[in-house]
């Protein structure tokens, strides 16, 4: 009998304590709990998590496979206060046999924080990214670049820069002063006139220092606003993650907000002389739609323009799979076999009451892409 009781006692036991640890995890430390989600995401993405560097700086990154002769590699850069985890959608929905790079920007994910000493802005991040590619041996190849929002800036400047590193560059909303300013670009637009000396976390969205400027952040940046619909110990979670890196976002924001940062893209768009894409969520309420035309006409060799309807900023949220599709367009177009290249537009809808477009659409430079 009381061998059985043991026995009883044991699977109780076995039973009870998982389910109290992760009570506690819950509810006393949510951010190990959006750690583990992306852990799981990451490994279901197939991506190995990895560091490179040394004592004075370290980069984090994830990779699928390694790099193939006569293939080209993938880099992927995300944008401001975000980290590689939000190309997990890319990494899972790309051909397998691809070779993906995704990096944690300085100051982002688990990247080291650059010292107060170092003076920091899209130039520096840039330069970050020449020494990850060096480091992790791709700055003597051609690779194909891939960013989002303030990623897309980057990797804009970076293939002007470096024009015999890339093969293609894809700019995902890239961020920039666009012809029709969103309520984001007025905010910017607040910020500079304020000087970076008074410059808070009250004075842009994309400081949230708190639940509720969590929510409207992602509300700000999501159409679907599904994403929303998660646990409050989940926002906690993000929060308690965000809050170490906080201060880093703030002096960051701080050195790109002049009027030299928010149109360092466009002024540097004439050369990058690359085959170059942009993707552009028509309902983007951080950097406008209108930017898509704008951008395109000063790119000297811009392949494709896409447009996604019901999509906002975060395009890896809304429409993963078109983000996915048309990023494979571009990856398998021989854009070396065109000698007289043309701009593609498409859209994911068929409306012909696309004011913002109309115009590029009616260029003979244009083949509408249905």
């Amino acid at each position: 009998m009381a061998t059985w009781m043991l026995i009883i006692g044991i699977i109780i036991a076995l039973i009870t304590l998982p389910t109290c640890g992760l009570l506690i995890i819950f509810f006393l430390f949510p951010h190990y709990l959006v750690q583990l989600s992306f852990r799981i995401r990451q490994h279901r993405a197939g991506m190995y998590i990895k560091y490179i560097g040394n004592e004075e700086f370290i980069f984090c990154y994830a990779e699928r496979n390694a790099p193939q002769p006569n293939r080209t590699s993938l880099v992927f850069v995300h944008g401001f206060s975000s980290s590689k985890d939000q190309w997990i959608p890319c990494f899972r929905g790309l051909p397998k046999d691809l070779h993906l790079i995704a990096l944690d920007l300085p100051g982002h994910g688990f990247s080291s924080k650059p010292g107060d000493d170092v003076e920091i802005g899209l130039e520096f991040v840039v330069g970050s990214l020449k020494k990850f590619l060096d480091l992790v041996g791709l700055s003597n190849q051609k690779i194909h670049l891939v960013g989002s929002s303030m990623g897309g800036a980057i990797v804009g400047l970076y293939a002007a820069y470096y024009p015999d590193n890339v093969e293609k560059v894809t700019m995902v909303c890239p961020a920039m002063k666009t012809p029709i300013d969103s309520s984001f670009a007025i905010q910017m637009q607040e910020a500079i006139q304020l000087g970076p000396d008074n410059i808070s976390h009250e004075h842009c969205i994309l400081l949230a220092n708190d639940i509720q400027g969590l929510k409207n952040l992602f509300d700000a940046c999501c159409y679907n606003k599904d994403v929303m619909k998660i646990s409050e110990q989940f926002w906690q979670g993000f929060l308690n993650l965000r809050l170490t890196k906080l201060d880093f976002y703030l002096r960051l924001f701080k050195a790109i907000a002049t009027e030299e940062h928010i149109d360092l893209l466009a002024k540097t768009a004439p050369g990058i002389t690359i085959p170059s894409q942009l993707i552009w969520g028509r309902n983007d309420e951080l950097i406008h739609v209108s930017g898509a035309e704008y951008l395109r006409s000063r790119l000297p060799n811009c392949r494709y323009v896409d447009i996604i309807d019901d999509c906002g900023h975060a395009i890896d949220i809304d429409r993963p799979a078109l983000l996915n599709e048309h990023l494979l367009k571009f990856i398998q177009d021989d854009c070396s076999q065109d000698l007289n290249p043309t701009t593609v537009l498409s859209s994911s809808s068929h409306s012909t009451e696309n004011k913002v477009l109309s115009a590029a659409a009616s260029e003979s430079s244009f083949k509408k892409e249905d």
